[in-house]
């Protein structure tokens, strides 16, 4: 079998280097098997998108039968295009636009120009280059007047003047000296730096000072405006200079006092008095003089005793000017009843007492009838009941009798409404009872965290590989350290990668087969997490669980697209470069391998997709 591909690939490129003979790929469909329906079909290519210098992504419609199997993307190699390629341009892809394959400049030796310029040049070798690149003379203890031999080129060129710093002349001017042992000075005007008003300007070459000040040339502060006052001066906001004696300010006078008339009060007993006053409206200038209270003038009063009906006072004084008085009234005493029960009154009936005063003098005497007392209630506020406790109606009571409405009501129970929290990735699931009526609550029916579900790994550029969690809600990012295998592809080439992110170190990147799917025929699979991975020359095959490879036993049935294998025979690769073609069966679109784990102690199976031969 692999001589007779041998002898079929030998055939096909002979007859390409036939003159006049051209195989010619479909420009604008792409044959594709559909992985859903099984149908093969020709499909229009919708767009072209640079993948990298040397391959191209192609996007195809969805399939025409059930139109599931749409945006499918293969990898091709660039083609096409007349110009190029040149030194400094490539050919255009046809199909995607990139440029690829620049040559680059074939610089020849380098020449010197003996033009005074002391600078040699190189050209580009190739026939349809004009390139041309200058580079100085160096090397070789040229100096000022003396040739030396260019490191480079190998011409003589004079090294020019070893020139010194400058220096301020005084006048204007600076100068500089050779340094290579020549008696040549250079000299030149002062110039930049700028003058102010207290100094000449500095020259920004040697440092000295040139020209004259400008007395126009102020750095300038900036200083607030002042109001005057009525006793002290103002100013305008004005501008001085911080190195002269430059200033704007102006003075503004003082106002003098806005004055306003108060007229005097008199003092009383108690309370202070003043003088006719004057006092300013800006500011608190005043000329208030305070008069002191004129006290009380006091006249005593003796007491009187109070009687049954009639009120007292004690021993007290009075003021003559003013209505002070420290006289207190003490009230009529009222009589000094003695009781005299005949029949006391109840709730519910009525009685009669008589009353005489006890004091002397007084002979007052009252005799009534004592109406029923009617109950004395006490008010008691409703209590609901509630889950746990009983309660009741409002009621009363009376305090001197048995008189009571109270009415019991019942405990209601719990009312639990159930709520159930569904598990996430990293937090159980359980359901909260809740009653509706007093928030009393229990928990039951735990449920097991899910666990993280990542998506496809992909290579995040630190050796390792991301993913990211596909559950609503879950945010989070798994990252792992990549687990690369080698495998010999051929005489001296090996091909190195992840079978997880599809991270290749010498190939294009292994991209993920979304529909592939596995199950255990014998054996068993640790997990069922199949990731198979392809960049149109090679599939990889292996299964991880939470980005770690795990170790299939036995044998493994997988099922991939068949537009997969379309045109294609499948052929594994031992780790140690062995190739055997590998057999599939073909079924409602899907290709079905059987994979022997049994004997290997890889996770991971590598498989070659080599195109068959095209019949002419």
């Amino acid at each position: 079998m692999k001589k007779w591909l041998i002898w079929c690939l030998t055939v096909l490129a002979m007859v390409c280097l036939i003159p006049g003979i051209v195989l010619k790929a479909a420009a604008e469909t792409v044959p594709v098997h559909c992985a859903f329906c099984g149908i093969r079909e020709e499909r229009e290519a919708r767009r072209y998108e640079k993948y990298d210098s040397t391959y191209h992504r192609v996007y195809v419609t969805e399939c025409q039968n059930c139109h599931k199997d749409g945006n499918i993307t293969h990898l091709q190699v660039h083609s096409g295009g007349t110009q190029g390629p040149t030194c400094t341009e490539g050919k255009i892809c046809k199909k995607c636009g990139a440029e690829y394959g620049i040559l680059g400049h074939d610089w020849d030796r380098w020449t010197p120009k003996y033009d005074g310029t002391n600078t040699h040049t190189r050209r580009c070798k190739r026939s349809n280059c004009d390139a041309e690149e200058t580079g100085s003379c160096s090397g070789g203890y040229a100096t000022c007047d003396s040739l030396g031999m260019c490191n480079t080129c190998g011409g003589s060129y004079y090294g020019g003047h070893a020139w010194g710093e400058w220096s301020s002349a005084g006048n204007g001017t600076h100068t500089r000296s050779c340094t290579n042992y020549c008696r040549e000075v250079d000299t030149a005007n002062c110039t930049g730096g700028t003058a102010t008003c207290s100094a000449k300007a500095v020259c920004e070459v040697c440092g000295g000072e040139y020209g004259e000040k400008d007395s126009n040339n102020h750095d300038l502060e900036q200083h607030a405006a002042k109001a005057p006052t009525c006793t002290e001066i103002g100013w305008d906001a004005y501008e001085t200079c911080s190195r002269c004696d430059y200033t704007t300010r102006k003075e503004l006078p003082a106002l003098n006092h806005a004055l306003v008339q108060h007229a005097a009060k008199a003092p009383t007993c108690t309370e202070k008095g003043w003088d006719a006053y004057k006092t300013c409206s800006r500011c608190d200038y005043t000329t208030y003089a305070e008069q002191p209270a004129l006290k009380h003038t006091l006249e005593q009063h003796e007491a009187q005793a109070p009687t049954c009906t009639e009120k007292g006072w004690d021993a007290y004084e009075a003021c003559s000017r003013c209505d002070y008085t420290t006289r207190k009234e003490i009230p009529a005493l009222n009589h000094d009843f003695v009781h005299h029960d005949a029949q006391a009154p109840t709730c519910t009936e009525k009685g009669w007492a008589y009353d005489t005063c006890s004091r002397f003098g007084c002979n007052y005497i009252t005799r009534k009838e004592l109406p029923a007392l009617n109950h004395d209630l006490k008010q008691y506020a409703a209590k609901a009941p509630t889950c746990t406790e009983i309660g009741w109606d409002a009621y009363e009571t009376c305090y001197r009798c048995d008189y009571n409405t109270y009415q019991e009501l019942p405990a209601l129970n719990h009312d639990y409404q159930a709520v159930t929290v569904e598990p996430t990735c990293e937090a159980d699931g359980y359901t909260v009872f809740t009653c509706s009526r007093c928030k009393d609550s229990y928990t039951a029916d735990p449920t097991d965290q899910l666990g993280h579900q990542f998506g496809a790994w992909s290579p995040n550029g630190t050796g390792a590989q991301s993913a990211d969690c596909l559950r609503q809600g879950c945010a989070h990012t798994g990252s792992t350290d990549c687990r690369k295998f080698t495998f010999h592809t051929a005489e001296g080439e090996t091909l190195t990668f992840c079978p997880v992110c599809g991270q290749a170190e010498n190939a294009a990147q292994l991209e993920k087969i979304e529909a592939a799917t596995a199950w255990a025929n014998s054996g068993s699979l640790s997990a069922e997490d199949v990731t198979a991975r392809t960049n149109g020359e090679y599939l990889s095959v292996a299964f991880e669980t939470a980005g770690s490879l795990t170790q299939p036993t036995g044998r493994v049935r997988l099922a991939l697209p068949a537009g997969l294998l379309e045109g294609k025979t499948l052929v594994r690769i031992a780790p140690d470069g062995t190739q055997t073609e590998l057999p599939f069966e073909t079924e409602r679109g899907t290709i079905i391998l059987t994979l022997d784990f049994a004997n290997s102690a890889l996770p991971v199976m590598l498989f070659r997709l080599v195109p068959q031969p095209t019949a002419l």
